[in-house]
């Protein structure tokens, strides 16, 4: 009987010493990775695969460790499936809680287009974010018919012209599975809400064509830092289109040649493009960006002023109006332009 009984002893203390490990590290042992990260609990996923998944992902210190407490606390089938933001920081017990409860995250992708972006970077974002990057920039750039009685404020979209303008510059959250045409439409939407009673009033009695307000906003986005620097330079360049001299607006040079200069040379301002507000005058063939809802303002209610021209103090980025041709050559002087 002796044998028996050691053996009984033996496997008595295994069993306590094998309790009191898992019970320790369960409760003390964390993952590797300490930042957040997403983490999908797949539908009728076995427990051990689970595990394992988990300790490569540097999210618990050990698959076995984290097997015994879910099968020791009986919660093997409460398990809850879905996306979950995990970290490694967790104990294995402050796991269980949130992989039982239901604590998931939305699945859904946070995408946000900066205020004077082009459409070209918009897909590229997406793209970055696996979503369909190339076939919304097929999509801007030749619109659904049907967009046109949907949005109102496409009606007097030229024939042939993309969407650039008319994608709001905005936060939005994608499903994984959000189609182009899906990503366009919310996009159109929040113009839409944006393009409130107010702003189209002061379209409808400024005389301009909302066309022709978007394309303007978007050269004022690129063209004013401030609010006030915005309002009055629209009205500078409304001033200029009135009378027929051209807006000489950097910022369409810039989108022609695809570069950021706050002075273009000679050679950019002589290429041959509708969108050379150099050698054009009035406004180019459409907008060149996003613009922002404080530039659409500025572009509907300008600020009246006496000027003509202005420039940008490349040291202080300070904007120099001047009433007078010759006044803005002395200010280029002053200011290294």
């Amino acid at each position: 009987m002796r044998p028996f009984l050691f053996v009984a002893i033996f496997l008595s203390v295994l069993g306590a010493g094998f309790f009191l490990f898992g019970s320790y590290a369960t409760d003390h042992f964390t993952g590797a990775v300490k930042t957040e990260q997403r983490f999908e609990v797949r539908q009728n996923e076995n427990i051990l695969t689970l595990g394992t998944r988990l300790e490569e992902s540097g999210i618990i210190y050990s698959r076995y460790t984290f097997v015994w407490y879910f099968v020791h606390e009986e919660k093997t089938r409460q398990l809850i499936a879905g996306q979950y933001a995990l970290s490694g920081s967790l104990t294995v017990p402050e796991l269980a809680v949130i992989l039982t409860s239901g604590k998931t995250v939305s699945r859904d992708i946070k995408i946000t287009f900066p205020e004077g972006w082009t459409f070209t970077k918009m897909a590229k974002r997406l793209t970055a974010n696996d979503l369909p990057g190339e076939a919304f920039l097929v999509l801007v750039q030749t619109p659904l018919p049907g967009w046109r009685t949907q949005f109102d404020f496409l009606g007097d979209l030229p024939k042939g012209v993309s969407l650039e303008g008319y994608l709001f510059p905005d936060t939005y959250l994608f499903t994984p599975e959000a189609t182009a045409e899906e990503i366009i439409i919310a996009m159109l939407q929040n113009f839409e809400k944006k393009y409130d009673a107010t702003l189209r009033q002061g379209v409808a009695r400024s005389g301009h064509a909302l066309f022709a307000i978007v394309t303007l906003a978007s050269i004022i986005e690129e063209e004013g830092r401030t609010k006030e620097e915005r309002d009055m330079i629209s009205d500078v360049f409304w001033k200029r289109i009135a009378i027929g001299q051209p807006l000489q607006s950097d910022a369409t040079i810039n989108y022609i040649h695809g570069t950021t200069r706050l002075q273009p040379t000679l050679k950019d301002t002589a290429a041959e493009s509708l969108y050379n507000t150099y050698i054009n005058k009035g406004l180019p063939l459409g907008p060149i960006s996003s613009p922002s809802l404080v530039s659409l303002r500025a572009a509907i209610f300008p600020k009246s002023n006496p000027y003509f021209y202005f420039l940008v103090d490349a040291n202080t980025g300070e904007t120099v109006f001047s009433t007078t041709f010759e006044e803005h050559v002395r200010n280029r002087s002053l200011h290294g332009l």
